[in-house]
């Protein structure tokens, strides 16, 4: 093996990483998408949507 070259072992991890990490970026997604949607339904009606200050 060359320096830069994986071995079979590295690339398994590392293609079960990549699969993890999309899995994991998908999950946030998803669970961002539902705090948002139920932050909306049980807002304080009459207070401002937008938080930042």
């Amino acid at each position: 093996m060359t320096t830069g070259e994986l071995s079979t072992t590295e690339r398994r991890e590392l293609e079960w990483l990549r699969t993890e990490n999309k899995l994991l970026r998908t999950e946030k997604e998803m669970l961002l998408r539902i705090a948002t949607e139920y932050a909306l339904e049980h807002r304080t009606p009459g207070l401002p949507i937008d938080a930042d200050g």
